[in-house]
């Protein structure tokens, strides 16, 4: 059983009970020695089995399969943008960032279909039910991930925390798994409605490209109240088993088409940490 290259590697092997000498009819001293000596090895090994268990604070050389990500492209204005610029908006970087999708600059979306290092190109201004404003040099700019009526798209990862055993090569829709087993899902979807009407959203798993059965779930969103936006979490867990090298993808739908999957910048007042689109768990639960 491997465990952190830099700590050491444990290969458990669990006991097995030996074959115990029967016992003559008389009182035998070398029957007795032998019968101690093989019990024992046997307790030696249940010893050496529980202490690899629990070396260190209880279970702490065990890993199995685990795997943390999320979906969080943030950067920063670097220029100012006029309320009908469509002009390539200039920002720190845009390393986290789709080739192309959407933006949310202050309470505006922004439609783009390129980018370089530090430009987002092809802009279109004011979507997704929001209206064009101008926007000064300084302000966060955020992704945001829509979907068009009537179609279905995956959630792309863009940044893997933790992992063993299952993988993403990121950035990508599929999360795939080394090892045959039974895994708890666990994930939540951050989703804003800046349109007067409320819209529904339902989410649902892919195992290598298929359906997975009754994986569906439906979330309202709330219209917009003011100048802010309707906001809801959906979250949830699925259980379900998985052959090595399956795969599964989170997909989405938007009744209306103008829901987002959207990232909140980090907040200063009080300050708190980005609030990422979609953030996306699986633990291992049991082998099949």
């Amino acid at each position: 059983m491997a465990v952190n290259p830099q700590i050491k590697t444990l290969d458990l092997r669990p006991p097995k009970a030996p074959n115990l000498l029967i016992a003559p009819v008389s009182y035998s001293q070398l029957y007795i020695d032998q019968l101690n000596n093989a019990l024992r090895l046997y307790f030696n090994q249940i010893d050496n089995f529980g202490a690899g268990l629990l070396e260190g604070t209880g279970g702490a050389a065990i890993r199995f399969p685990y795997f943390a990500a999320y979906q969080n492209g943030t950067t920063t204005l670097t220029a100012n943008m006029t309320n009908v610029s469509t002009t390539p908006i200039q920002v720190t970087s845009t390393t986290d960032f789709q080739s192309a999708g959407f933006l949310i600059i202050e309470n505006e979306i922004v439609q783009y279909t390129g980018k370089t290092s530090t430009t987002f190109t092809g802009i279109t201004r004011g979507v997704k039910g929001t209206t064009n404003v101008a926007h000064t040099a300084g302000v966060a700019v955020t992704e945001a991930a829509a979907v068009t009526v009537g179609t279905a798209q995956a959630m792309t990862i863009d940044t893997v925390t933790v992992s063993n055993g299952i993988t993403c090569t990121v950035p990508d829709t599929k999360v795939y798994f080394d090892k045959a087993g039974i895994y708890n899902i666990q994930f939540s979807a951050q989703l804003l409605n800046y349109t007067t009407s409320e819209d529904n959203v339902t989410v649902w798993f892919k195992k290598n490209n298929a359906d997975i059965p009754y994986s569906a779930s439906i979330e309202q969103v709330n219209s917009k109240h003011g100048s802010s936006p309707g906001a809801t979490i959906l979250a949830l867990n699925f259980v379900d088993s998985f052959a090595a090298g399956d795969y599964f993808e989170l997909y989405w739908h938007s009744d209306s088409g103008n829901t987002v999957l959207a990232t909140y910048p980090a907040g200063t007042s009080p300050v708190h940490p980005v609030s990422p689109s979609l953030i996306l768990t699986v633990t291992f639960v049991s082998a099949v």
